[in-house]
């Protein structure tokens, strides 16, 4: 959810607008908090960072960035358009 909306906003809100330099970026940020989440983790009892969880984060952000690409492509490529 975080990559995808990070997409979206990178992309101006525009599916047209959607690159694979945009995607990259959006999966970066969101794989980034996802450190951060981790190293906060460290500092609260019971809790412990891991990183797996981290690769949990950078995985789920790509089919995030993946479903928005899709999403664009499908707009792009006119598949939806019922105008045909």
């Amino acid at each position: 959810m975080l990559a995808g909306s990070l997409l979206r906003a990178l992309a101006g809100g525009r599916l047209r607008d959607v690159t694979w330099t945009r995607g990259v970026l959006a999966i970066a940020l969101a794989t980034l908090y996802g450190v951060t989440d981790e190293f906060h983790q460290l500092f609260v009892p019971g809790r412990s960072a891991d990183r797996y969880d981290v690769l949990a984060d950078c995985l789920g952000a790509s089919f995030g960035v993946a479903l928005g690409w899709l999403a664009g492509a499908v707009r792009r490529w006119g598949i939806l358009d019922s105008s045909s």
